[in-house]
This record gives structure tokens, C-alpha cells and sequence, in this order.
């Protein structure tokens, strides 16, 4: 089970620095029918990325997070069923940073 989390998170990373979303979901049992970039501003490390990340995945609706330290940027996969773009912004802020809709 540990390997298979590895190889999503891998995929998931190199897919962030592609410029691309993850194709594979992070989150169980929720499929991504909208994927959105954010802008995040107020992390110090690569720690506040990863918990960042964190905070995403276990939101509502959330199929796949990654959240770059490096390019202050922030993709997350969703379903447009159980979430909006609003709601993860608010989670974001909620964790002590903000986030603004990067452009595509």
C-alpha cells in the first residue's frame, strides 16, 4: 500500500513540474471533473507546502492536491459536485496562507 501512495505522489510531482495536473487521483473515492491553479503566497519552506497539500486532500470533493514551494503554485483536481474554486481558496486561507486564481 505504501508503494502504490509513493508511485501517486511521483506521479503527481513530476506531473506539477511538467506544468501539468496529475492524471491520477490522491484522494479516495472522489474523480476530479475540474482541475484549478491557485497562487499561493505566505509559505516559508517546503514544509508549508506539504501541508498545504495536506489540507487539500482531506477537503470535500478533493480527488488530487500538489502544492510547489518553488512555483508558489498550487493544482487541485475536484469535483465540481462537492466543492468550488471558493470553497479551496477558504481552505487555503484557512491554513494560514492565501490563495488567488493563477492564470492559465
Amino acid at each position: 500500500m505504501r508503494t502504490s501512495l509513493l508511485v501517486l505522489a511521483l506521479a503527481a510531482s513530476s506531473s506539477l513540474l511538467a506544468g501539468e495536473p496529475p492524471t491520477l487521483p490522491l484522494a479516495a473515492n472522489t474523480v476530479a471533473n475540474a482541475t484549478n491553479r491557485f497562487i499561493v503566497s505566505g509559505m516559508h519552506c517546503e514544509g508549508c507546502a506539504q501541508g498545504i497539500t495536506s489540507e487539500l486532500t482531506r477537503a470535500p470533493g478533493v480527488a488530487f492536491a500538489k502544492v510547489s514551494f518553488t512555483n508558489k503554485l498550487a493544482i487541485v483536481g475536484y469535483d465540481t459536485n462537492r466543492t468550488s474554486a471558493k470553497a479551496l481558496r477558504k481552505v487555503v486561507r484557512t491554513a494560514g496562507y492565501e490563495a488567488k486564481p493563477a492564470k492559465p
